[in-house]
């Protein structure tokens, strides 16, 4: 180990577990990430022509550019990276072809004939061949066009090229517009990456403490890792930035332990300054803003007033009154045990006497109307009972929700759970109306959940459900074991509420 990275022998580790270049040898995946390749590897494999991969800069699209080309490696698939996306039109074709061993004659007719011959060859031998252009949120109108053209090259059952475009949110931007239509129907499949959440971070920190060979002794507290998140939104570029300073000043003290100070320290060491230096005037202060505890400041101004923030997070902790507060999905009325078809999050009254599924998304789960003294089930019994009024709802708990929130789920007061036939059953109480996802306060307050869980921005949170907070639900219920449906179902949202709101 060089002497530069000796602080890390002393923490018994033997490599750097935070380095600054994408590390596709310890790739950590989070169930968001392994749909994400998996489906893109799918794509690839089956021949369907054109993909798409964009994020914000530093959540790992080139580590999982680089992982993605190891796992097609044996299976048939050759594979050209271009990642210098300065150069455009001939220049980019030119590099295509070297990065697949072909060599240029000089014209874009005469190169797409050498590429389309090596393609038909391959194709002829059962290969695959793949092109990806890293940050290619910088190639030109006419260098996508390009990329059009190199789609078109085909046999009569598929596609000889296999094309995965990786970038910045920008390009899609670029997409977008009218005279690349073309290209943007030819999208296969789009793959979208966020953020860890503060779940993910603790794995994600031991899983590199462990591939680095920590046996154990280093620990991230949990305040400290809940710090991390709110400092990086989980960009995984950001944490090892902030967990490689962190790790300097373990060894300065002969630690183990990164607690919240070290990580108050660490992040204020990483922090660049880019602001005027001596002899220029500094700017003046705007006037501060007071936000209730636990609202971020950024929230306010971010299309919600500072009342309704507030009344956002007073109806979260319990003190609204009834006809905005948190309520159950829409009921839907089924015959026998069959799942309803899905229904967009609206508020709708549920039928009054009817077996009922609680959600679209909740499969196997059953509603019936509750009475104020009447027990959950045999085997469940709630410590308080429920309001005159609520239906029962029964629901069966993934692996994975059971046990990330189960112990938590068990502990609720208005809740019961219990074993069916080896499953555990979540059993509660809820109010028989939907989720008012059309009034901007109800919006707001999955989203402020949404915000605290890590899957949404604070600034996002605008009271207006879109396609981004859809998104960001997708990402929440995948993370604790929920059908990723993007609608607010029971049990997403009784989770949300109790877990991601009150507690804080």
């Amino acid at each position: 180990m060089s002497t530069r990275n000796s602080h890390l022998a002393t923490l018994g580790l033997v490599r750097n577990p935070f380095p600054y270049t994408p590390d596709a040898g310890s790739y950590f995946l989070t169930a968001h990430l392994e749909e994400q390749f998996v489906e893109l590897a799918h794509c690839i494999e089956s021949r369907k022509g054109f993909c798409l991969l964009t994020a914000e800069v530093g959540m790992g699209k080139s580590t999982l550019v680089r992982r993605l080309m190891a796992e097609l490696l044996g299976k048939n698939v050759v594979s050209a990276l271009v990642f210098n996306t300065f150069l455009q039109g001939q220049e980019l074709l030119a590099a295509i072809l070297q990065d697949f061993g072909l060599q240029s004659a000089g014209t874009m007719s005469a190169d797409i004939a050498t590429l389309n011959q090596f393609l038909l060859d391959h194709h002829r031998e059962g290969k695959t061949c793949l092109l990806i252009i890293d940050d290619a949120q910088n190639l030109s109108a006419s260098s996508l066009e390009l990329i059009r053209l190199l789609c078109n090259l085909e046999t009569d059952q598929e596609k000889l090229l296999q094309i995965l475009l990786a970038g910045q949110p920008e390009l899609e931007e670029m997409l977008s517009q009218h005279s690349l239509r073309q290209l943007r129907s030819r999208v296969a499949k789009h793959s979208r990456l966020h953020g860890l959440n503060s779940t993910e971070i603790a794995d994600y920190v031991k899983f590199r403490f462990d591939s680095a060979g920590n046996d154990g002794t280093l620990v991230l507290q949990a305040d400290a890792c809940q710090l991390l998140w709110k400092e990086t939104q989980g960009v995984p570029r950001q944490i090892h930035v902030i967990l490689d300073r962190c790790l300097y000043g373990l060894a300065a003290k002969n630690g183990n332990v990164i607690d919240l100070p070290l990580m108050r320290q660490a992040i204020e060491d990483s922090r660049v300054d880019l602001g005027p230096t001596t002899g220029v005037a500094a700017p003046v202060a705007a006037p501060v803003t007071t936000a209730p505890r636990g609202v971020p400041v950024a929230w306010i101004g971010s299309g919600l007033t500072l009342a309704g923030v507030v009344a956002a997070v007073v109806l979260f902790n319990g003190r609204s009154v009834a006809p905005v507060a948190l309520a159950a999905v829409p009921a839907v009325t089924v015959a026998g045990p069959s799942v309803a078809t899905a229904q967009p999050p609206q508020t709708l009254p549920a039928p009054a006497t009817e077996t009922v599924v609680a959600s679209p998304a909740d499969k196997g789960a059953v509603a019936t109307p509750l009475a104020a003294d009447r027990p959950a089930s045999a085997g469940c019994d709630p410590k308080v009972a429920w309001p005159s009024g609520h239906q029962q709802v029964s629901q069966p708990l993934s692996e994975l929700t059971q046990r990330l929130l189960g112990e938590r789920l068990a502990r609720l007061d208005d809740a019961c759970t219990e074993v069916r036939q080896g499953q555990t059953w979540l059993t509660w109480g809820a109010v028989p109306n939907g989720y008012a996802m059309d009034q901007r306060l109800a919006t707001a307050q999955i989203q402020i959940a949404l915000s605290h869980y890590g899957s949404l921005l604070p600034q996002a949170v605008d009271g207006v459900w879109g396609a981004k907070s859809q998104r960001a639900l997708q990402q929440f219920q995948t993370g604790v074991g929920l059908e990723p449906t993007g609608n607010v179902d029971a049990l997403s949202g009784l989770i949300l509420e109790r877990f991601y709101v009150q507690e804080r």
